[in-house]
């Protein structure tokens, strides 16, 4: 293992470095093609091609590589300022393909005002110059010859990321990105051993399910919404007669130009029956925020054949303390 140091430079990532005089404010809505924050791998939970974001953001490209291997954690080092006490930085690693396709191969976030410490958060200092390192996620990765290794740099990314109060503008001045290269490859080093499974569910669909992941932008008032919709269906256990279900919905929405805008609706079923028997429970959440605080709304149902048998309303807002 060794450490390849990249400085950006003002038109690359490589070459000479030196002083950058770089503006780094994006848009609320990057981040809708991020995939989940803990993805199961199914119906597109991983990311995707990431151009639309990198569109919105601020990219350090290489030069076309002969190939790269990257096994460790990925290091950024930045000189920058702020316009505003509190700011994010987002940064992501994207190996771009020759048709312009991006994957993300890595990413790191680091709320500014954790910059020094996670224990003792600091307003961000307005004007002045500061230094920040941001060690991004554990990765392996192999870089095909003929691709180029992106840096992409935001301020925000939603939903992963709940926006901070204010958008800020960060300016950076410096920078160096150290990347953990895995040197000796000359193949796949693993192979892993054949599948094991046990005997499949005996059951039986008594109605199909479907999924459904998509981005909406309302033409009226400039939201953009990211829908996850989620309905297993119903089946029926063969081995023991009971019949489930779950249908979930999310909507995601923020207005590209007001981090105050932030909305997440979500709904979630559940079916249970078997005879003349049957439960069902409905849970509702609904989180935004303003300025000063967070605000959680929910509700939680509950139905025993056609009867409701429990119905709770929650409210709660929770001050933000550095968030």
């Amino acid at each position: 293992m060794s450490s390849l140091t990249l400085p950006l430079s003002p038109d690359r990532l490589g070459g000479a470095g030196g002083a950058l005089h770089v503006a780094v404010n994006t848009p609320q809505h990057l981040g809708l093609h991020t995939g989940e924050f803990f993805p199961m791998g199914l119906n597109a939970e991983m990311p995707g091609d990431q151009r639309p974001d990198d569109a919105l953001s601020v990219c350090f490209d290489t030069d076309p590589l002969q190939g790269l291997d990257l096994l460790g954690q990925a290091v950024l080092r930045l000189q920058l300022t702020s316009d505003k006490p509190f700011a994010h930085l987002i940064a992501r690693l994207c190996d771009v393909a020759p048709d312009g396709s991006s994957v993300r191969s890595g990413h790191g976030i680091l709320n500014l005002r954790h910059r020094d410490s996670m224990e003792h958060p600091t307003p961000v200092p307005v004007g002045e110059a500061f230094e920040v390192t941001l060690a991004l996620d554990q990765m392996g990765y192999r870089l095909a010859p003929g691709h180029r290794l992106r840096l992409a740099l935001s301020t925000t990314y939603w939903p992963f990321l709940w926006p901070a109060p204010e958008a800020a503008t960060l300016t950076l001045l410096q920078g160096d990105l150290d990347l953990p290269q895995h040197q000796g490859s000359v193949g796949d080093e693993w192979s892993p051993p054949p599948p094991e499974s046990a005997q499949g569910w005996n059951h039986r669909m008594q109605r199909q399910g479907a999924s459904a992941r998509r981005i909406e932008q309302d033409l009226l008032s400039g939201r953009i919404s990211l829908i996850i919709e989620e309905d297993t269906g119903d089946a029926e256990n063969l081995d023991s007669g009971l019949m489930s279900g779950e249908t979930l919905r999310e909507v995601w929405s923020i207005h590209p130009a007001d981090p105050l805008s932030a909305r997440v609706d979500i709904t979630y079923e559940q079916r249970l029956s078997r005879g003349e028997w049957a439960v069902r429970t409905l849970a509702e959440a609904r989180m935004t925020a303003d300025r000063d605080d967070l605000h959680h709304f929910g509700r939680l149902q509950a139905w025993e054949n056609a009867a409701r048998v429990f119905a709770k309303d929650y409210a709660e807002p929770v001050k933000r303390d550095h968030v």
